[in-house]
C-alpha cells in the first residue's frame, strides 16, 4: 500500500502548504481593500452542549453580521452595537480581515476567514504536513499503519478546517 500511494500522498501533502500559503499571502501580506459599510442584519450562532440525551443546552458562540454592500462576517461572542463599520477585505479570496467602528476595533474577535480557530487548525495542519513529509522522505522503515496514520490525521485536520470555514463563513 505504501509503494502504491506514497507518490500521490506526497503530492497532496505538498499542495496543502501552497494553498494555505496563498490564503496567508492574501490575508496578511497583500494590501487589503478598505470598505465603509453599514450592518443591516445579524444572526446568532449557537452551539448545542449535551452531556446526555436529556440535558441539552444552547450556548451563544457568536454572531454573523450582514452588511448593506453584501458582505458577511462573524464575530466571537461580540455584538456590534454601531451600524457603521469599516471593513478590510482581502483582494483574492474576499475574506474580511479587519472590522472597526468609530469607537471600537473588533478585529481580535473576528471568526470568519483565516482567523480564530481556523488559523490555529491551519498552523497545526502545516506543522503536521511538514512532519509527515519528513517521515515519508526519510523513514525507510515506515510501516503501513504509520502511513495510514499520516493520511488519517491530516485528513481529520482538513475536515475540521472545512467544517469551521463552513460554520463561520
Amino acid at each position: 500500500m505504501i509503494d502504491k500511494y506514497k507518490k500521490i500522498t506526497i503530492y497532496i501533502l505538498l499542495f496543502i502548504p501552497l494553498v494555505f500559503g496563498l490564503f496567508f499571502i492574501d490575508s496578511y501580506i497583500l494590501p487589503n481593500k478598505t470598505i465603509t459599510d453599514e450592518i443591516i442584519s445579524y444572526s446568532e450562532i449557537y452551539e448545542t452542549n449535551s452531556s446526555n440525551r436529556f440535558n441539552k443546552s444552547k450556548v451563544l458562540v457568536g454572531y454573523v453580521f450582514y452588511t448593506k454592500k453584501g458582505k458577511k462576517f462573524s464575530m466571537q461572542e461580540t455584538y456590534i452595537t454601531e451600524s457603521k463599520v469599516t471593513l478590510k477585505e482581502s483582494y483574492i479570496f474576499k475574506n474580511i480581515t479587519e472590522v472597526t467602528s468609530k469607537v471600537n476595533d473588533y478585529t481580535h474577535k473576528l471568526m470568519s476567514g483565516l482567523s480564530g480557530a481556523t488559523l490555529y487548525f491551519s498552523v497545526g495542519l502545516i506543522i503536521s504536513v511538514i512532519v509527515s513529509l519528513l517521515y515519508l522522505y526519510f523513514d525507510k522503515k515506515l510501516t503501513e499503519n504509520g502511513f495510514q496514520n499520516i493520511i488519517l490525521f491530516n485528513g481529520f485536520l482538513i475536515i475540521c478546517i472545512l467544517y469551521i470555514l463552513v460554520l463561520h463563513n
